[in-house]
């Protein structure tokens, strides 16, 4: 014979009372039934609980020992209760957040400190993505929810086969980042030919070779080729170059975010191609701290809802 909650919550009900009859009373039962269920509970460990006697009812020392751990199994079951109550909330559990690092702007960086400071017990986990990202994270389960940068509309650009949901955060061009101390930091607006002369650096173009494309084709509308004297992996480490004045480059204007000291940001006359910032998620993903998150967010799908992740 086996035993559970209700039988512990009786045991303790009568230890607590000494009395089967207020112990009824408090737990809404008919006193016969409670009695049923200690003499059920003490069949099914092989002790007597209670010493029973004429005019009153005692805790034996099985009793005694057996109430410290009863109390402390429904205090746990209650725990249990309220996290498994909390976690179907999305108040706790955990979440993996995808990023590129243009993504590194105010929407992103607010979206996801608003949620932080009202999910305080969900553990974020942020992994950096590489340029040039899309949904691979999100079909590798790499990541729950990935935020992405493209160049131009999202629907030009994302691959389809599994369903997702996508939506825009913000477009932003491209700037020119030159060192605080260079002669173009002041202007309020340069022209991209006023860079000709200027040494570049640039990300790789194995990191993200449309990238690459885009900046070479910004500097083509100004009559030239970027004259590289560095190629680096890393969007930060391009603004601790362009701060120590060994070059110049073309960097998103969110870039602000990662770097603000020894680096100028001056807009370029003309247009160019918009970086668009977007968060990406699986549309089967039922997690109740995704959905949670995706609501603090405010944003609503992009006009079809769906877009499909880049199949294998």
């Amino acid at each position: 014979m086996t035993f559970d909650l209700r039988h512990l919550e009786g045991f303790v009900a009568v230890a607590e009372e000494l009395h089967f009859g207020r112990a009824a009373t408090r737990l809404h039962l008919a006193q016969p039934a409670l009695s049923q269920q200690i003499l059920r509970l003490e069949a099914s460990l092989g002790v007597e609980l209670f010493v029973r006697e004429r005019r009153r009812t005692r805790l034996s020392d099985a009793g005694k020992a057996f109430l410290v751990e009863a109390r402390r199994t429904l205090a746990q079951a209650k725990q249990a209760r309220a996290v498994a109550v909390r976690a179907g909330r999305g108040e706790l559990g955990s979440l993996r957040v995808g990023y590129v690092p243009t993504t590194s702007s105010a929407p992103f960086l607010a979206a996801l400190a608003a949620f932080q400071r009202t999910h305080p017990d969900v553990e974020v986990e942020l992994r950096e993505l590489p340029l040039g990202s899309l949904a691979d994270p999100l079909r590798d389960d790499v990541v729950d929810v990935a935020f992405i940068a493209r160049l131009g509309p999202l629907d030009e650009c994302l691959d389809l086969n599994e369903s997702a949901v996508v939506c825009e955060l913000s477009a932003e061009p491209f700037v020119a980042a030159v060192s605080t101390d260079h002669p173009l930091a002041a202007r309020p607006v340069i022209e991209v030919a006023e860079l000709a002369k200027e040494d570049f650096v640039l990300l790789a173009p194995e990191i993200c070779q449309e990238w690459d494309n885009a900046v070479q084709a910004i500097c083509t509308t100004g009559g030239f080729s970027p004259r590289v004297s560095h190629h680096v992996r890393e969007l930060s480490t391009q603004l601790i170059i362009v701060a120590a004045g060994l070059a110049v480059a073309l960097v998103p204007l969110s870039a602000r975010a990662m770097r603000g000291q020894g680096v100028a940001f001056v807009p370029l006359s003309g247009a160019s191609p918009p970086i668009t910032s977007a968060v990406l998620w699986p549309a089967t993903n039922e997690s109740p701290v995704l959905r949670q998150f995706v609501e603090s967010l405010g944003v609503r799908p992009a006009s079809p809802p769906y877009v499909q992740l880049s199949g294998p």
